[in-house]
């Protein structure tokens, strides 16, 4: 009987799985996003000194 049951039970838990981990980059990617058009983040380019002697 619990051997019937798993293969439902692991199709539910990889479903489920997969729908929380959508929904957290999906969040993730919009809290990034938010960050960047307030300003909280800023990306600068980092030259290395072999860049900086070529100008």
């Amino acid at each position: 009987m619990l051997i019937a049951i798993l293969p439902d039970l692991l199709k539910f838990v990889l479903r489920l799985g997969m729908i929380f981990g959508l929904a957290f980059m999906l969040a993730c990617t919009a809290l990034v996003i938010y960050c960047i058009i307030n300003g909280d983040i800023k990306i600068s380019i980092v030259k290395s000194e072999d860049e900086k002697e070529e100008k």
